[in-house]
């Protein structure tokens, strides 16, 4: 799989790096969690070894924070520029290391170790990377979370967190962890854009989805719609629906829908009183549009 990096970005420059990547096909293959807490296995502790090989491979990094989930892995790096090694250079060492290190613990030369290619999300502020050290960090209790709480996947009422504006009481159904992710990207499309300037702005979000942004919108107008259901397409690819109307009748429609629901790769929010009606109603609309940006620019640091 191709991840789509920033067209204009040196990736042999400064920056803070947040990266990730996966098992193949994402099997719990590198740790355990329990009571939030990480227990790495053998295979995990190579993935370990070969992050903080990555100094001695090119001094120009140096390393931040990392977690070794279940079956995915994050990091934080930080190069300080003019590196030997770009970016996806660095990254595509450290996992063809650890599978090497992984096939051998498991006596499987020809296991499938990793998913192809990686995530990154380049922060250029101190305020941005401490949002991605924090989410790094939180990673196994938001996990624990998710295993210990099927009832997020029924009605949630009275939700709470900081990005939601406080004066409105919001409704939920899935994993509300998404909202912690630094990085949402707002989905706002005019029913009037057409042609290039449509295919442009599309491409442009689907291309951010593949880089690891989850998208947030409330999917009303064609272009939202068509931006919604191709990035349902795309693996892992994690969507917040801001509903423009109550959720008292909400169901996902069909099995795919109903799977990321429950693997925790959506989201169904909506700030209307249960006695909206399903009709997208203008004014609804615009609200939903306002929230959407809100939401999408607020985390804890940054207003």
């Amino acid at each position: 799989m191709h991840f789509a990096r920033l067209k204009n970005h040196d990736y042999r420059g400064e920056g803070y790096y947040f990266v990730t990547f996966a098992t193949a096909p994402r099997r719990a293959l590198l740790s355990e969690i329990r009571a939030g807490q990480i227990r790495l296995f053998p295979e995990g502790r190579t993935v370990v070894e070969a992050w903080q090989r990555i100094p001695a491979d090119d001094p120009a990094y140096s390393l931040r924070v990392n977690v070794v989930m279940p079956d995915h892995f994050h990091g934080i790096l930080v190069c300080k520029g003019s590196a030997h090694y770009s970016l996806p250079q660095i990254v595509e060492r450290m996992k063809a290391r650890s599978r090497q290190a992984i096939r051998r613990l498991k006596n499987a030369p020809t296991l499938d170790v990793w998913e192809d290619g990686f995530h990154d999300y380049v922060a250029f502020t101190p305020a941005t990377f401490n949002a991605f050290a924090d989410y790094v960090r939180d990673n196994p209790r938001r996990w624990q979370l998710r295993h210990d709480n099927p009832q997020w996947f029924a009605k949630q009422t009275d939700v709470v967190h900081p990005r939601l504006p406080p004066e409105t009481r919001w409704t939920a159904y899935g994993d509300r962890t998404l909202l912690d992710y630094p990085w949402l990207e707002p989905v706002v499309i005019s029913r009037r854009l057409e042609g290039v300037e449509l295919e442009t702005e599309v491409a442009r979000l689907l291309a951010l989805a593949r880089e690891g942004a989850v998208l947030i919108g409330g999917f009303i107008s064609p272009g939202e719609r068509r931006v919604a259901r191709e990035a349902a397409a795309i693996p892992r690819c994690r969507l917040v629906y801001l509903h423009p109307w109550g959720l008292s009748r909400y169901k996902p429609h069909g099995r795919a829908a109903a799977e990321r629901l429950a693997s925790g790769l959506t989201l169904a929010l909506s700030g209307l009183p249960d006695t909206e009606e399903s009709v997208p109603r203008r004014e609804n609309c615009l609200l939903n549009n306002r929230w959407t940006q809100a939401i999408a620019a607020r985390w804890e640091g940054q207003e």
